[in-house]
């Protein structure tokens, strides 16, 4: 299910992707992206409550997670990473490449 400004992951079906790239080539999930479509790539308060309770799963068992966050300003998308460990979310440097050769 999703909106403008809500995503409910259908948990099964991402679990098999995340299980069939892992057999396929060893990768992993390291964390989660999302748009803004009518803010800054700044986490909410959502997505705060969101990254703890991920954080918190004892079955997912995470210590760290990273997330970016796309949102539109000026005409083009612009993102922004955020690393979340120990209760505490901090900007990251994040650098885009195109892999158009």
């Amino acid at each position: 299910m999703r909106t403008p400004t809500y995503f409910l992951r259908d948990l099964a079906h991402a679990q098999a992707l995340a299980d069939e790239a892992f057999a396929s080539d060893g990768s992993v999930w390291v964390g989660e992206w999302h748009t803004h479509p009518t803010s800054r790539p700044i986490p909410s308060a959502r997505d705060t409550a969101t990254y703890r309770q991920l954080l918190n799963d004892p079955e997912l068992g995470f210590h760290s997670i990273i997330a970016v966050i796309f949102a539109p300003h000026a005409g083009r998308w612009e993102a922004a990473a955020w690393a979340c460990r120990l209760g505490r979310i901090a900007p990251v440097r994040l650098q885009l490449s195109s892999s158009a050769g």
